[in-house]
């Protein structure tokens, strides 16, 4: 079990990193989770313990299962995540016409990245 001081700094890069891809400041993150703006900059920066009912609240206002701000290292990071939750929101704001493009784009990069070969080679 890694020590408590791992997993608060863990906890706070992942908070960190899903706030940012939302595009939410620490003011909002602090209004959403009834706590200050340095309350929330001290849990990202692995100097505050959250209660566990914090960590739901920041679940909640992150749209995030609470196991992923946990994450340990070797799984899919919260970057990745969070480029799919906004790729996702950008998608959902698209018109029919912006979307079938926005498809055709994703499928010519997504082909042209198997065919090529590896950037080791």
């Amino acid at each position: 079990m890694p020590n408590k001081v791992i997993l608060l700094r863990r906890f706070g890069r992942q908070l960190r990193s899903f706030r940012k891809q939302r595009m939410i400041s620490r003011e909002e993150m602090g209004c959403r989770i009834r706590l200050s703006a340095k309350d929330v900059e001290a849990i990202e920066d692995g100097k505050e313990d959250p209660r566990l009912s914090t960590l739901l609240l920041i679940s909640d206002a992150l749209n995030v299962p609470p196991e992923e701000l946990l994450a340990p290292p070797g799984r899919q990071d919260s970057e990745y995540y969070a480029y799919r939750f906004y790729l996702l929101k950008l998608l959902n704001r698209m018109s029919k016409k912006d979307l079938k493009k926005a498809i055709e784009a994703l499928h010519t990069l997504n082909t042209s990245r198997r065919s090529s070969p590896p950037s080791s080679l």
